[in-house]
């Protein structure tokens, strides 16, 4: 049984479609309901086990909540998936120069990538430890292993979600539990869409191109030359969930065409 955050975009629909394949129950929680029952609906409609929540991971009484219902309505939870992320605030402005980045922006990134992991991640630890068994999986991005100017607190939010999933390894690991992070590199989606509006505004040599082109130009500079979807990124976390990986924990994984080399 898995819970997954942030299940009605992109990424979490494609974790979601993987673990379904691996014949998963899923709890797929967003803090918009609607898209947390469209991801529900997809992995039922496709002869899977699934429900959907309505959460804020910024809450901890809600994760708290979520938790408890999630082994209510499942019968249990072994794996948790911390997918729900933000690049920033509604009004996003980039850095480069680093006096237009806000603090609303900063305070966004971190309180839904940072914030949402911790309390979720204190919502489920004692019940992972106490059966003995037990996966987290932290989605972190490419970001976090390699800062990037335009948007230095999303760098930072991600870079910190990687040393807490360490740290965090290490408390479990006595218990049975690993505790693991990804670092998607480019999946195109409404926030890449956006950023990449933004970056025409900010990078010479990108003003004139569409958004899709402006990410192009970027997928173009990885070594792969190939950009990412869900599925891949759903894949890695699959593989983390299985007993195949009993033996690796505090790592982070990159699935990002070998932008980043570590």
């Amino acid at each position: 049984m898995a819970l997954v955050t942030g299940a009605g975009g992109g990424i979490g629909r494609g974790i979601a479609r993987c673990l379904a394949e691996e014949g998963m129950a899923l709890a797929l929680a967003d803090v918009v309901p609607a898209g947390a029952e469209a991801a529900a609906a997809e992995i039922e409609g496709g002869g899977g086990r699934a429900v959907a929540l309505g959460l804020d991971v910024t809450r901890a009484g809600e994760c708290r909540s979520a938790v408890e219902e999630v082994r209510s309505r499942l019968g249990g939870l072994h794996v948790v998936v911390n997918n729900a992320g933000v690049i920033g605030s509604p009004n996003l402005k980039l850095g480069l120069p680093l006096a237009d980045l806000t603090e609303e922006d900063w305070d966004a990134a971190y309180a839904v990538n940072v914030k949402g992991v911790f309390l979720l991640c204190q919502a489920a630890l004692p019940h992972l430890q106490a059966q003995r068994w037990g996966r987290i999986i932290n989605i972190s991005s490419r970001a976090g292993r390699d800062g990037r100017e335009t948007i230095p607190h999303y760098s930072a939010s991600k870079a910190a979600v990687i040393i807490f999933s360490q740290a965090l390894a290490r408390e479990a690991a006595p218990h049975g539990v690993t505790v693991n992070a990804i670092c998607p590199g480019l999946i195109w989606s409404p926030m890449w869409e956006r950023l990449a509006q933004l970056y025409r505004g900010k990078l010479p040599g990108l003003a004139g191109l569409s958004p899709r082109e402006v990410f192009d130009h970027f997928v173009a500079q990885t070594p792969l030359r190939r950009e990412q979807t869900p599925e891949d990124v759903g894949r890695a976390v699959a593989f983390l969930a299985s007993e195949d990986a009993r033996t690796i924990t505090g790592q982070a994984l990159l699935v990002d065409s070998g932008a980043v080399m570590h």
